[in-house]
């Protein structure tokens, strides 16, 4: 009986080593290998709206030099990039990379910056060779300050231009708020280009604080007009000075 009680001790202490050893392979065997990256599949609103070649340059992956990352840090490298709205990210199997993406929509083409875009957030981004060429109404905010594709435009210029978009749309060619904050009543401005047709375009030229009237005015004043090349100054209440063709009356 003397040797009973210490054998059983070293089978339970066995036993209780084998459970620890087994459980600590059954949760090995399921944690993710992080073996190193050779496939990146992606999905999106857009199909193939990147080129995986790009989304490999900026996970710095290539075929040479293979390597595992994070989910998570996969998703804040690729949501850093300016033309990237929302990501996700995730692991088809222990070589294959799972991206799902929204590209931010251009709604503006900036013409401040050479090949940037605008979109309804303010947010900056590259239009070529990521986007489609189409035509998008140009806007000119007459940007003084230096400006940073990472943080969005605010302000009440990025208020006005989204108002007028919306109240207009796809007649628009340019919005100009470069003078919306001139110190001279005379030279503040909203100078607005509408696009009919080929060659059909009319200038407006509006008040910054009354120019929904104004445009409610113009409306009115198209209905009745069929002249191209017109350039119509809203600014004086109740009144809309006209050239055309090298003429100018009032209404």
């Amino acid at each position: 009986m003397k040797y009973i009680r210490p054998l059983m001790l070293v089978c339970f202490a066995l036993l209780c080593i084998g459970s620890f050893y087994f459980t600590l392979s059954y949760f090995e065997q399921r944690k993710p290998l992080k073996t190193p990256i050779r496939i990146i599949a992606q999905t999106g609103p857009i199909k193939e709206g990147l080129k995986t070649d790009y989304l490999a340059e900026i996970l710095d992956l290539s075929i040479n030099d293979p390597k595992y990352l994070d989910v998570d840090e996969v998703e804040k490298i690729i949501g850093k990039s300016p033309l990237i709205k929302k990501v996700s990210a995730s692991y088809l199997n222990s070589e294959t990379l799972y991206i799902d993406y929204t590209l931010r929509n251009p709604t503006f083409a900036l013409i401040d910056l050479e090949n940037t875009a605008l979109d309804f957030d303010g947010h900056l981004f590259p239009l070529s060779p990521y986007f489609t060429p189409k035509k998008l109404p140009e806007l000119y905010l007459g940007l003084k300050e230096v400006v940073s594709f990472d943080e969005p435009l605010k302000g009440r210029k990025m208020i006005l231009a989204i108002d007028l978009y919306n109240l207009l749309k796809e007649e628009i060619k340019r919005i100009d708020l470069s003078h919306l904050n001139e110190k001279s009543l005379g030279k503040r401005e909203i100078v607005i280009i509408l696009e009919y047709a080929e060659n059909v375009t009319h200038t407006l030229r509006l008040s910054p604080k009354r120019y929904k009237e104004e445009l409610d005015h113009y409306l009115d004043f198209k209905k009745n007009v069929q002249d191209q090349g017109l350039i119509i100054d809203l600014r004086v209440p109740d009144l809309a000075y006209i050239i055309s063709e090298g003429k100018k009356s009032s209404l």
